[in-house]
């Protein structure tokens, strides 16, 4: 069984509603998506830990993504179209790539590396780049897709799982794991 059949088993073991086999080469990165972190001002712009300007560049991350044969793109549905139900759902796929790139680093994928939904929400707020002081949870964080440049919505339709945006009664999250 490849890595990623395991991974997409455990992800649904986990709770996501959907986790599918992308090819990396599916990835779609776009500085558009950047942008969107800086017009307008996004809260944690230059003070999130896992936010940019504090994360890959784009070159960087374009780079790295060519280095990797094998993805798992994952989908988390909120319960609601609240504020609560979006940040229980974006902290659900943050903790799941968490406990994902865990297992998959114990399956011998050495260079696993998982990114979440949107901002980090494991603290209430961020320690932040100014105060000096490291990330709480340095093992558990990581940048979402989003920080990294990738278009969410190109992606997933490319993994035939799509995201309709603005759609207040279907609200779903993605996460992505790079296994190999």
């Amino acid at each position: 069984m490849q890595s990623s059949e395991k991974i997409i088993q455990e992800a649904l073991k986990g709770g996501a509603c959907r986790a599918v086999p992308i090819s990396p080469r599916q990835i779609v990165v776009d500085e558009r998506v950047r942008l969107k972190c800086r017009v307008p001002l996004c809260d944690g712009y230059n003070h999130n830990l896992m936010c940019p300007p504090n994360v890959l560049d784009l070159d960087n991350f374009r780079n790295l993504l060519s280095m990797y044969s094998e993805a798992v793109l994952i989908q988390v549905r909120a319960q609601g179209s609240g504020e609560e139900d979006v940040i229980a759902a974006e902290l659900h796929v943050q903790n799941l790539i968490s406990e994902l790139e865990t297992k998959a680093l114990m399956q011998g994928n050495y260079f696993v590396a998982g990114f979440g939904a949107a901002k980090c929400r494991l603290c209430p707020e961020c320690v932040g780049v100014h105060s000096g002081e490291e990330c709480r949870h340095p093992f558990r964080a990581r940048p979402s897709m989003e920080a990294v440049g990738i278009n969410i919505y190109e992606t997933c339709e490319n993994a035939n799982i799509p995201i309709k945006i603005l759609d207040k009664e279907n609200l779903y999250f993605a996460g992505l794991l790079l296994i190999r």
